[in-house]
C-alpha cells in the first residue's frame, strides 16, 4: 500500500457525478462534507486499504478504478458507492459515478466501459 501527499493528487469530478451528487445532496444533507471527508482519504490512500470497503473493478499497470464504499451520516442502514478512476502515473483521481445502494443495486458498467476505453485509447494513441 503506497501512501501520498495530499497535494500531489488532482481530483477531478465528472459531469454525470456532478448532476448525481446535486441530485442526492438535496435529500441527503451531509453528503457534501461526508465527500469531502472520502477525498481526503483518497488523497492519501487512492489505492486503498484492502478492506472489503474497496473492489478494484480494473487495473492496467498503474490505472485503476475501484467501486468504493461511502458513508452518509444522513443515511441510516444503508450507503452510497463511488466509482473512480486512479492514475498512479499522473498521480490523478476521476470521480465516475455516485449512486445509493439502496436505490440502485450495481454500478452502470456502460459508463464505466466507456470511461475506460477512453483512457486506455489515450494511452495508445501517445505510447
Amino acid at each position: 500500500m503506497k501512501l501520498y501527499n495530499m497535494q500531489d493528487i488532482k481530483i477531478t469530478i465528472g459531469k454525470k457525478f456532478q448532476k448525481e451528487l446535486k441530485k442526492y445532496a438535496k435529500k441527503y444533507q451531509t453528503l457534501p462534507k461526508d465527500l469531502d471527508y472520502l477525498l481526503q482519504t483518497l488523497r492519501v490512500l487512492p489505492t486503498g486499504n484492502k478492506s472489503k470497503h474497496w473492489t478494484l473493478l480494473k487495473q492496467e499497470g498503474g490505472k485503476y478504478i475501484f467501486k468504493m464504499r461511502m458513508m452518509c451520516r444522513s443515511l441510516k442502514g444503508s450507503s452510497f458507492r463511488i466509482i473512480y478512476y486512479f492514475d498512479g502515473e499522473k498521480v490523478e483521481i476521476f470521480l465516475i459515478e455516485l449512486y445509493h445502494k439502496g436505490k440502485k443495486q450495481t454500478e452502470d458498467n456502460q459508463r464505466i466501459e466507456e470511461f475506460w476505453k477512453e483512457k486506455t485509447n489515450i494511452l495508445t494513441e501517445t505510447s
